[in-house]
């Protein structure tokens, strides 16, 4: 997954990453001093990492190797990692973990418990794990439609596609200066009652929800955002 996508991924996101690293950063800030710590799951190539205070230490897992080059090219102070995000276990512990960019929704409902426990079994007391994800509402909404967009000369092309057991196929196409990429990327939808249940299981016992922007919080939501303390 995102192997041939990688060279691509930064200009198709535009300006999300920045606005998940003001989410990331605000919510951090809540209980304690500017000095942080984060361990980002599924950090692709390092674009939230990138847009945090300089002094946080940071830590990004990924399985995807080809997104991890791009990171490391990045050269910033961050330390990068070859990793699945359901079984890593570091020893150490992060005042924020971070799971954003809808990673959670590229495994099946089935390993989320798992990516839980990852999270809760790396956060320092007092600390806040943080992820968004796509509804089970907006892929079944989208599903059969097709979005293009264009940034900065990259023309991308996305339809989605139902192909059962809650499992959406993101078909993506780009072009840029006359070459053409297609992968496709798997999502799959939860329910938010769901969600609550394996969070409540992983020991998160205060969870907030939003839909963003004052967004109502349901499945029929777009995306929703947790905000999870122990």
């Amino acid at each position: 997954m995102y192997s041939d996508f990688a060279p691509f991924y930064d200009v198709v996101q535009g300006g999300a990453a920045e606005a998940f690293a003001g989410w990331i950063e605000r919510h951090a800030g809540e209980s304690g001093p500017s000095r942080r710590s984060v361990l980002e799951l599924g950090c692709g190539t390092g674009a939230v990492l990138e847009r945090l205070p300089a002094n946080w230490t940071k830590v990004g897992v990924d399985v995807s190797p080809e997104m991890l080059e791009i990171a490391r090219i990045k050269r910033m102070d961050a330390e990068f990692l070859t990793a699945d995000i359901r079984s890593l276990s570091l020893g150490r512990t992060f005042d924020v973990v971070a799971c954003v960019y809808d990673t959670i929704n590229h495994l099946p409902g089935s390993d989320w418990p798992s990516v839980f426990a990852t999270a809760a079994a790396h956060l320092a007391d007092g600390g806040v794990f943080l992820f968004d994800m796509n509804t089970l509402g907006r892929l079944r909404g989208d599903a059969g439609e097709e979005h293009t967009t264009e940034a900065d000369g990259t023309m991308v092309s996305m339809r989605i596609r139902d192909v059962g057991d809650d499992r959406y196929d993101w078909h993506v196409r780009i072009e840029r200066a006359g070459t053409v990429v297609e992968d496709t990327i798997s999502e799959y939808a939860i329910a938010l009652s769901e969600v609550g249940a394996m969070l409540e299981d992983s020991g998160f016992t205060r969870v907030e929800v939003s839909g963003g922007r004052d967004q109502p919080v349901g499945d029929d939501a777009r995306r929703l955002f947790f905000v999870c303390r122990r």
